[in-house]
């Protein structure tokens, strides 16, 4: 069980970034240099004279930095939008909120894939001049988290899982931090300088919500004074640009800023061969037309693989349903490029456990168009929060906008209807079903995914599973 820090008072803003500013030196490109340790070669990286043998090097070396920089990339989208660009309508800056004050709707645009069960809160933290303090007050929520993501898409929580309903203060500190945490304080030591937190706070009814937004309100950034530096060696972050120039600017700039995780030092060290981790920052015009076209090449073969693979991650949970397999990567870094891809915020499984299907129970694609279809929960999810089913559009990835705002149904859904044996049956179809718990569907192809937070060990082991979805007679 996790220490929880000791309660308090309120801290006063100004003594607390005076505090820590004695105890800690700004970071500066320490990380990137770290992340090429190791004694300096007497000449620079031996590049192939002969075109070929140039091209296949580079070709192989852009699909590896695709597929290891994706998730980074699709991470710094956000992260430029919402911390450097004045002129998104998601600007705040570092270490600043942005609450959604309404669940997520068909409209939602902040990263695919959404659940429509809590409000969503979203920061970008900078820890280059020093640690950040956040302050969870204590709550009475159903469920919250401040799930923590490192820049390459790496989840930590505290959450009511991890501390409690209790709340805590916690000092954020990045890599090789030396010092001491203010009094009441837990050092959370992150991986890398730049950080996402993605808060979720539970909301269904109107009670519920306006108890989600005074948390979201309580839930405290305090940052160092001086706070956000520059994020490029040039004050001057590139912005992100679609294709392999574009992605290879963005890893150049992510690594200058965190550094690469341990154990990754040989792999970031082959990308120094693309223009990566040189004097200054990534300069495309310093590539002739061979290299750029290797590159280019490398990097389209990545993302074809990484599409390709979308179907992959899960692990066959029978009667048509996948486990969702996301969160812990280690050193699998296609899994953690096919997950991002296919949506940002994967969490651990301990937190929320996810399934996901297209399919019906005989394997065939889910379209509203054709049938209609049954769930049928003869036993809900066993689960210490909540569970939901949530319907998206297949073709947009996005929730399917109907009459009713009804984009999930879950335990907490007004007017759920629970037969006498407990069993719950959803109706999940296009045309209105006028009894029972009806969960609308395009006249096309979607699919479902069912979350269960504060999942019990029952689903944690797979001696509970998801039963498949029915077809049924118009």
């Amino acid at each position: 069980m996790p220490l929880k820090p000791a309660r308090g008072a309120p801290i006063d803003p100004l003594r607390y970034r005076v505090s820590i500013m004695k105890e800690h030196a700004p970071i500066g490109l320490a990380p990137a240099q770290r992340a090429l340790g190791g004694p300096a070669t007497p000449a620079a990286d031996l590049l192939p004279r002969d075109p070929a043998s140039r091209a296949d090097l580079l070709r192989t070396a852009a699909f590896d930095a695709t597929v290891y920089g994706l998730s980074a990339y699709l991470q710094y989208e956000q992260l430029y939008k919402q911390a450097w660009d004045r002129d998104s309508a998601q600007y705040t800056g570092f270490n600043r909120f942005r609450h959604e004050r309404a669940l997520a709707g068909p409209d939602y645009a902040t990263f695919r894939v959404p659940n429509s069960d809590t409000l969503y809160s979203t920061a970008w933290i900078d820890l280059g001049q020093g640690p950040v303090a956040i302050e969870i007050p204590a709550t009475r929520l159903r469920y919250y988290t401040l799930n923590i993501f490192d820049i390459y898409g790496n989840p930590h929580n505290l959450s009511n899982r991890t501390i409690g309903f209790d709340g805590g203060r916690f000092l954020l500190v990045a890599p090789g931090w030396q010092g001491s945490a203010p009094a009441g304080f837990q050092v959370w030591q992150a991986a890398t300088v730049q950080l996402w937190i993605l808060m979720r706070a539970f909301a269904q009814s109107d009670a519920e919500t306006a108890a989600a937004r005074a948390f979201q309100d309580q839930v405290r950034i305090i940052a160092p004074a001086g706070a956000p530096r520059a994020g490029a060696a040039d004050g001057t972050p590139p912005p992100p640009r679609a294709g392999a120039i574009g992605l290879l600017a963005v890893l150049d700039q992510v690594l200058r800023v965190n550094g690469c995780l341990p154990g990754e030092e040989a792999l970031v060290s082959r990308f120094r061969a693309l223009g990566l981790l040189g004097p200054g920052p990534f300069d495309a015009a310093q590539l002739d037309a061979t290299a750029r076209a290797a590159i280019e090449s490398g990097h389209e073969q990545a993302l074809t693989m990484i599409q390709r693979s979308k179907s992959q991650l899960g692990v066959p949970a029978a009667t048509g349903w996948m486990k969702v397999e996301k969160g812990n990567y280690g050193y699998d870094y296609v899994r953690r490029a096919v997950t991002n891809a296919a949506g940002l915020g994967a969490n651990v499984r301990e937190e929320n456990a996810s399934y996901t299907t297209f399919v019906d129970g005989a394997g065939q694609a889910l379209d509203g168009a054709g049938a209609r279809y049954r769930l049928v929960l003869t036993t809900p999810p066993p689960v210490d929060a909540f569970w939901s089913v949530t319907l998206y559009d297949a073709r947009t990835f996005a929730l399917f906008p109907n009459a009713l705002q009804r984009y999930l149904i879950s335990d907490r859904t007004a007017g759920l209807v629970v037969a006498p044996d407990g069993a719950i049956e959803i109706a999940l179809q296009h045309a209105e079903a006028r009894e029972g718990n009806w969960l609308p569907a395009p006249a096309g192809p979607f699919f479902i995914v069912m979350r269960a937070y504060g999942p019990q060990a029952p689903m944690l082991t797979g001696r509970w599973l998801p039963p498949a979805i029915v077809p049924v007679q118009a």
